[in-house]
């Protein structure tokens, strides 16, 4: 009984071998189980090795994103420590520009004329108009004012 049995599993194992060497075109009369088997030790020990390959290279890309998206966060801190320091500069810079001294006891009246007058341009015809303020009532004569 068990010769028969060794005979029938020998025979199922011959079918699927046959089956096997036919699907990836090879003849199952001129390839032996020696020559046929071990394409597929390589094949598997080839495949193992790529996918080692491959996880490794997907470990180094990461490494290598993970390091670039911190040198540019550490840009962009720089650069927006940057432009707050401008910030504050310009800030500091009207603050000064537009601060005008203010006297105790005084409300600012001469101050705001003098600005004004510091802004009008100077010409003749300013001079001459701004003259006439300034001429002695006595003399009525305008070409002296």
């Amino acid at each position: 009984m068990l010769l028969v049995h060794a005979l029938l599993c020998t025979a199922l194992v011959q079918d699927a071998y046959n089956t096997v060497v036919r699907y990836f075109g090879e003849s199952p009369k001129t390839t032996p189980p020696s020559v046929f088997f071990p394409v597929f030790v390589r094949f598997i020990r080839s495949y193992k090795d790529a996918e080692q390959e491959n996880e490794m290279r997907k470990k180094q890309e990461e490494v290598m994103r993970e390091k670039l998206l911190a040198q540019e966060a550490k840009k962009q801190e720089k650069r927006n420590k940057w432009q707050q320091q401008e910030l504050i500069a310009e800030l500091r810079r009207r603050q000064a520009k537009d601060h005008r001294p203010v006297y105790e006891g005084k409300d600012g009246t001469i101050e705001d004329i003098i600005t004004a007058l510091k802004s009008v341009p100077f010409t003749a015809r300013t001079a001459k108009r701004g003259s006439r303020f300034f001429c002695d009532p006595s003399h009525h004569d305008e070409s002296n004012c």
